[in-house]
């Protein structure tokens, strides 16, 4: 932590470029030292320190229904997300999967294929049996996805058809963002 220094407070010049790209530096050094520190890491601070205020605004967005003014700031979450912590992280996917939730209630939304084929991608590989509580919801909503944009779904709707015939609950599975809120609450005690 010793390599993490921040400049001192000033009373005059705090938008003079040189002490913003100097903060700016400082910042970028503590959020390295966090991310060698698995403590720090995966703690629920930085969660929250990360997203609290904008996953707030993007869920109030959602309760109005409004999925057009929050996509950018979900969007936003993740990519944040993604870099500091790894793929399969919780945070990340659970970031990941309230885009997708997002953007399955719009209809024919830029990027939203890509999206939820990126969330598939990235399911491919979760062994941890909260977040597969995610993978029913999370092919619905991608089925919807293909079907608003035209695509075939069969290959989804497979997948699903196979998850019912191994026992899997699949009629009555919760909405993927509904199925998101409950387990970033078990996970992480919630926003």
């Amino acid at each position: 932590m010793a390599t993490v220094v921040f400049p001192k407070k000033v009373l005059i010049g705090n938008f003079d470029n040189e002490l913003i790209s100097t903060r700016s530096t400082g910042f970028e050094s503590l959020l390295n030292h966090i991310s060698t520190e698995s403590r720090l890491r995966t703690s629920k601070a930085l969660l929250d320190f990360l997203q609290d205020a904008e996953l707030s605004t993007a869920k109030e967005l959602i309760g109005k229904r409004d999925y057009t003014l929050a996509y950018p700031i979900l969007e936003n979450n993740f990519k944040l997300l993604n870099k500091i912590f790894t793929d399969r992280s919780p945070a990340v996917l659970l970031a990941l999967c309230r885009v997708v939730a997002c953007l399955a209630s719009l209809q024919d939304f830029p990027n939203s294929l890509r999206w939820a084929d990126l969330a598939l991608h990235r399911y491919e590989g979760v062994s941890d049996s909260d977040l597969l509580e995610l993978y029913v919801p999370l092919l619905n909503a991608c089925s919807k996805i293909w079907w608003n944009n035209g695509r075939n779904k069969e290959e989804l709707d497979s997948r699903i058809e196979e998850l019912r015939k191994k026992g899997h609950r699949v009629d009555g599975a919760p909405d993927l963002m509904g199925a998101v809120e409950v387990i970033e609450q078990r996970i992480f005690g919630g926003n």
